[in-house]
């Protein structure tokens, strides 16, 4: 992997047999990780078996005008087609000039053209290449993660021209918190995924970045009083799922890592624990994060735990119902 290329190292397969000369069934295509939909591109292989005319079965590359070149036939344009569509197309343009040729098979070995480009506030941003369909969680893990400036509440999915070039913003990091990246929205080819800084509203010296189940996320000057809840309080305050009972404090050390304080906010706010509202410093990160997931865990563990104790008793009863026969038999 270098130069901002990544490329998956499996290799795809899609295999399409015709049984009839012109426009009959087609057999089952095999998938192995590849979708029937996709459409191939500049830089993608595909190896062309003619069965009745080994002689013109090779590999084919698609050059960047989208074509692949044939013996006698010259050249023929497959950009953009799915593996049914350029089955038929190279069938019916070989029976041209082959009349014995009434089967092809079609074999994508390289999905090169499946590029998705990722770029602003992650480590290693770049163009990448998959074999399968994959989303916007997966892309951030390949391009290692975002940055400590990264703004995931807003990342943005640009959609290539030829798809309408229209944009939409994705909360990646509520669905971090929710435990939910697997519904993230899948990526296509073509796809620019644009990770933004956190939107600075102040960036003197005092500024602390609060972002999470707040207002108004953002980076604040402390004014005056230089806490947790001052800073929560000029964000917005906390929304109405904020979990405060875990609230963190990021702060920088001056080796370039990072100590993570959590803090107690509620204890602050119910109770006037000192040690729920501490001081802040320049450069301080405070994450306010959402109880919904949480809640949704510990519904989901005291469900377990009753279904474990219903089975426990139920065995341990017919444990019993069984030694009491044995004993009666007896």
């Amino acid at each position: 992997m270098t130069n901002g290329w990544r490329r998956a190292p499996a290799v795809l397969m899609i295999a399409l047999v015709a049984f009839s000369p012109i426009g009959g069934p087609l057999a089952a295509w095999a998938q192995q990780g590849l979708s029937p939909d996709y459409r191939v591109g500049p830089g993608d292989r595909v190896f062309l078996s003619v069965p009745q005319r080994q002689d013109l079965s090779r590999e084919l590359v698609i050059k960047e005008d989208g074509a692949v070149t044939l013996p006698l036939i010259g050249e023929v344009a497959i950009s953009g087609l799915t593996a049914r569509e350029i089955e038929a197309k190279l069938l019916q343009a070989l029976r041209d000039y082959y009349p014995s040729v009434n089967r092809v098979q079609i074999t994508i070995t390289e999905a090169l053209s499946q590029i998705i480009y990722i770029t602003g506030q992650v480590r290693n941003p770049g163009k990448y290449s998959f074999p399968n369909t994959i989303n916007v969680w997966e892309l951030l893990r390949e391009a290692g993660g975002p940055s400590e400036s990264a703004s995931l509440d807003n990342v943005r999915i640009v959609k290539d021209r030829t798809r309408g070039g229209t944009t939409t913003v994705v909360n990646v990091l509520a669905a971090i918190e929710g435990g939910s990246v697997d519904n993230l929205p899948d990526l296509e080819a073509g796809d620019t995924v644009i990770v933004p800084t956190i939107e600075e509203v102040y960036t003197g010296t005092f500024g602390v970045n609060v972002f999470g189940a707040v207002v108004r996320p953002g980076i604040y000057r402390l004014q005056a009083r230089q806490d947790l809840a001052s800073a929560v309080l000029l964000a917005g305050g906390p929304v109405e799922l904020a979990e405060l009972k875990n609230v963190a404090v990021i702060r920088p050390r001056g080796d370039g890592t990072y100590q993570t304080i959590r803090v107690n906010m509620a204890n602050f706010l119910d109770h006037g624990d000192p040690f729920g509202n501490p001081k802040l410093q320049p450069g301080d990160t405070v994450h306010v994060p959402r109880k919904g997931a949480l809640v949704q865990l510990a519904t989901s563990d005291i469900r377990t735990l009753l279904g474990l104790i219903t089975a426990i008793a139920t065995t341990t009863l017919l444990v019993i119902a069984i030694k009491d026969q044995v004993r009666t038999n007896n």
